[in-house]
């Protein structure tokens, strides 16, 4: 499944992000949604860039079901960092 250590951390990293979407989710569903965006633009740049970096990573050494994995992840953190940029430059607190 997974050959190099590049996917195996694309891997956990994958992990990491849908925990981090659950989190993100009960939170603002529990009607604390600034503490949901802090929280989110506390920990999303740094598993988006570790995103970036093993999954760029394990698509260029994986095969198969590990190169899938890793672009998935790959994806996924563009996603969060597009999310994150948007959130902390784009939206405004009513100001």
């Amino acid at each position: 499944m997974f050959k190099t250590l590049s996917g195996k951390l694309a891997a956990v990293i994958l992990l990491v992000f849908v925990i981090e979407f659950i989190v993100f989710m009960v939170s603002v569903f529990s009607n604390n949604g600034f503490g949901a965006i802090v929280n989110f633009i506390q920990f999303a740049p740094i598993t988006s860039i570790l995103g970036l970096i093993f999954g760029l990573l394990g698509t260029k050494r994986e095969t198969g079901l590990g190169k899938t994995i890793s672009i998935i992840t790959l994806i996924i953190s563009i996603i969060f960092v597009v999310f994150s940029l948007f959130l902390l430059f784009g939206y405004s607190f009513g100001g």
